[in-house]
């Protein structure tokens, strides 16, 4: 009975250990997203309908034309990407538009240090634009594991300004400093979560009307 338990466990520890390792790797590599209705607007004004596959961490898109044809396409080259997002597919706590806009900005690589091209939802207006990059997350159930994500929030000025929102409420209150007991208590009189991905982003737009009203 002893051998048959220490048996189990290990067995259990190999399992994990594979998912993990397997987690892990689509991490490094970058989850795609899939999409059924999107379209590609290129810079040089060029649009491309039909399903979309979106790899935000490496920087690039596919799409899959009517005809099957195939065009992949780096960040760099792409003003925008847009596409319809089913509403089953999404936590309600995280969706903020069936319209989902991603952009591409420079940014610099944590692990390698090397600036690099990443694509990032818009989910707010400008002039300072508030973005979500979404991580895979792996959430384990029993010999099971299925992806979730976590969401990480930056505001943006331009392609090559993003800042990260570590602490979202400190962060934005600390750009915003001269706003900040105003969006504090517009925060508060409307029960507002600085977590919360659209509940953010209506925090990010009202103060961005009270910048534009500043002298």
């Amino acid at each position: 009975m002893q051998i048959m338990r220490k048996s189990w466990k290990v067995t259990v520890i190999v399992i994990l250990s594979l998912l993990t390792d397997q987690a892990t790797q689509a991490q490094l590599v970058g989850y795609p997203q899939h999409y059924n209705v999107g379209a590609i607007v290129l810079s040089d004004g060029t649009q491309l309908r039909g399903t979309i596959m979106l790899y935000p961490a490496t920087g690039v898109v596919q799409v899959e034309m009517a005809n099957d044809t195939v065009y992949t396409y780096p960040a760099h080259v792409v003003n925008c990407v847009a596409v319809e997002e089913e509403q089953e597919r999404i936590r309600a706590d995280k969706l903020v538009s069936t319209l989902r806009v991603f952009r591409p900005y420079h940014v610099v690589s944590k692990s390698t240090l090397q600036s690099t091209w990443a694509f990032f939802e818009q989910i707010s207006d400008g002039p300072i634009v508030l973005l979500r990059y979404q991580r895979p997350s792996p959430i384990f159930t029993g010999s099971m594991v299925r992806m979730s994500s976590l969401d990480n929030f930056f505001l943006a000025s331009g392609t090559n300004n993003v800042l990260p929102l570590k602490s979202p409420r400190k962060d934005l209150l600390a750009f915003f400093k001269h706003q900040a007991a105003r969006i504090e208590q517009y925060v508060k009189e409307n029960d507002l979560r600085y977590t919360n991905a659209r509940e953010l982003a209506f925090i990010v737009n009202y103060a961005n009307s009270l910048a534009t009203l500043q002298p």
